[in-house]
């Protein structure tokens, strides 16, 4: 088959119903005249696509619906959301970050989580949980593998919680929360075959405070992380390693997206906070869960080992030996626990301790009747007891069950991802209730679409993290009402012409139907923002002459405005800002023009070529 770049690929179920379309992205063509096609639906467009945003007052429903249409995207379903946000600001993200951010926003305000998924070729939005997901019965599943497992369960923790009175303000700081810099090491500046490690500590120096904020959140010792980054990074936040089979190492502690079990969005391993709290949890998580397995304790120079890979080579061995040296070097025992409470910053300073508790109950009792007592001992320091009530409820959640699973073989089923809720027929005893899809994997071959769905009893599937977007300064201003609205120009400078909105308009060869209205004024006739704008675009085209098209709110919603034929372009650059009433530019007659006139149109939620998304200015304006 003639399969090329850029090809639109269908995929179809026997009954021909559409599962997937997309377009290829990579082809590759093998020695034996197979192929293999590399392709992405239509989401990959927002994960590709930059945007720039800046909103008075938008829902995360709308949102959606534009960021799609700006593609040229087909939309599908859309969930109802009511939540506005009002002052909003992206300048030059991908469209997948802006609608993650919002829909963390949304989670935040709502606690309702929303997903976006590419269904039949058209994009949707739609609530997690809200819809059926896929229902096991004995006719459908060729296996059903059911596991119960408690090796990684405590069924007791004792818990001393100090809860700290006094303390000072936020962002102050103790003796523990300061981390040496390349001034206070006494090391060696050569370890094997590692030299210039003064050089690499210094590159680290910048990032302290953000170890101590780390440190601080994750419970993990500060000096630790200096001590990895310092090897893997020296400090560069956008390091990229050599390719590998599970991928390029990133940023600043050099995590291979491939090679980890923790969850990470790669697209932002190379901002620095975000790779330092990954390879806190990875360090703390998952590399503390294998080394609990092997009965290893988390020492400084035994988590640097499993780092590297837990192997008894020599480059591994080399690896410890080199993390044991460091950490050394600045005073400190390299056989301490990264998680030693000590090494710990508090982030405060506490004048006095208000209480000690021991909170032996901390149990669970059902568990602890068939396996025996397993005891975890841990202590901490809180503000207040309600965040010390928070985190023995995280205890509990976590270190105090069973990991219950399912693995089931199935026929493939478009809602089988992860995150998606199933429900097995009451025929299968071995896996009664409601499950939760924790992984997923699909083939399609010539027998049809099998997958095979690994199941959790719990619903954690990850959610994006996101930063607070900026406020645009137009966000504290009241967005422009209906009718009564300032003009595009001043009343008495202008007449209407003939072509209203969706008149017929002629000119050489045909006619056309027209998209907005036509408003005569002298040439260099000031023209005005009718909202507070952010400039789109600012260009000639064939047909409007000098032309802006601009985007703001207008009667509560989105809208974008296209002001065309100006004489000359237009001062102001796209990404710019013009506030309401001030001059965006002046009457001309550019273009496909006869007469000197502005041609004014209101596009919801965006401007698209022709009709489409086009509403009459005259809804909203007194003309």
């Amino acid at each position: 088959m003639p399969y090329d770049t850029g090809e639109r690929i269908r995929v179809y179920t026997d009954s021909s119903k559409l599962l997937f379309e997309g377009r290829v992205f990579k082809c590759e063509r093998n020695g034996d005249s197979s192929v293999s096609l590399t392709c992405h639906d239509n989401a990959y467009y927002l994960y590709r696509s930059e945007a720039t945003v800046v909103s008075q007052e938008i829902t995360l429903e709308k949102l959606f619906r534009r960021m799609v249409e700006e593609l040229g995207q087909k939309v599908g379903y859309v969930a109802k959301t009511k939540k506005k946000y009002f002052g909003l600001e992206f300048v030059g993200e991908t469209r997948q970050s802006i609608l993650q951010t919002v829909m963390g926003m949304e989670r935040a305000a709502t606690k309702k989580r929303y997903y976006i998924r590419a269904n039949a070729g058209k994009l949707e939005l739609r609530e997690r949980g809200a819809t059926q997901g896929v229902v096991i019965t004995r006719e459908t599943a060729s296996e059903v593998r059911t596991t119960t497992d408690a090796q990684n369960a405590y069924t007791a923790i004792n818990y001393t919680a100090e809860i700290e009175s006094g303390a000072k303000a936020t962002g102050t700081s103790d003796t523990s929360s300061t981390i040496r810099t390349v001034v206070d090491y006494k090391g060696p500046d050569t370890v094997g075959s590692r030299a210039g490690l003064g050089s690499a500590i210094a590159g680290t120096d910048k990032w302290n405070d953000l170890m101590v904020k780390v440190g601080k959140e994750k419970s993990i010792d500060p000096l630790f992380l200096k001590v990895i980054m310092t090897i893997e990074s020296a400090g560069v936040e956008k390091a990229v390693g050599p390719p590998t089979r599970y991928g390029q190492a990133l940023g600043l502690f050099q995590i291979i997206p491939g090679a980890v079990d923790t969850p990470v969005d790669a697209n932002r391993l190379l901002t620095g906070e975000y790779n330092m709290k990954k390879a806190a949890d990875i360090f703390l998580i998952e590399k503390g869960n294998a080394a609990k397995n092997r009965g290893v304790k988390m020492s400084v120079g035994e988590m640097a080992h499993f780092w590297f890979g837990y192997l008894q080579t020599a480059e591994a061995l080399a690896y410890k030996k080199l993390a044991e040296t460091l950490y050394a070097g600045f005073g400190g025992d390299p056989d301490s626990l990264i998680t030693d409470p000590d090494k710990i910053p508090s982030g405060g300073k506490a004048k006095k301790s208000e209480s000690k508790t021991m909170f032996p109950s901390v149990d669970n009792i059902r568990l602890g009747s068939k396996i025996g007592v397993i005891v975890k001992e841990l202590s901490g320091k809180f503000a207040s007891k309600e965040e010390m009530n928070a985190e023995i409820d995280k205890i509990q959640k976590t270190l105090l069950r069973e990991e219950r699973s399912v693995t089931v073989s199935m026929m493939g089923h478009i809602a089988g991802i992860a995150g998606r809720k199933v429900d097995f027929h009451t025929t299968i005893a071995t896996a009664k209730g409601t499950w939760y899809v924790k992984d997923h994997r699909h083939t399609i071959d010539q027998y049809g679409h099998k997958m095979t769905l690994t199941l959790s009893k719990y619903d954690e599937t990850p959610e994006p993290e996101y930063a607070p977007p900026a406020n645009s300064e137009f966000g504290d201003e009241k967005p422009v009402g209906v009718k009564g609205a300032v003009l595009p120009i001043d009343k008495g400078k202008y007449t209407i012409g003939a072509y209203r909105f969706k008149s017929v308009t002629w000119y050489s060869g045909g006619k056309s139907t027209h998209s907005g209205i036509d408003l005569l004024a002298p040439i260099g006739t000031p023209l005005k923002a009718v909202t507070n704008l952010l400039v789109m675009r600012n260009y000639y085209s064939d047909s409007y002459g000098w032309c802006i098209i601009a985007q703001g709110n207008l009667a509560g919603g989105e809208k974008q405005f296209v002001y065309a034929h100006m004489n000359v372009q237009s001062p102001h650059k796209a990404g710019s800002y013009v506030k309401v009433g001030e001059q965006i530019g002046v009457v001309g007659t550019t273009g496909w023009s006869t007469a000197p006139h502005l041609h004014f149109e209101v596009c919801d939620p965006v401007w698209v070529q022709g009709l489409t998304n086009k509403v009459d200015p005259e809804k909203f304006f007194d003309f």
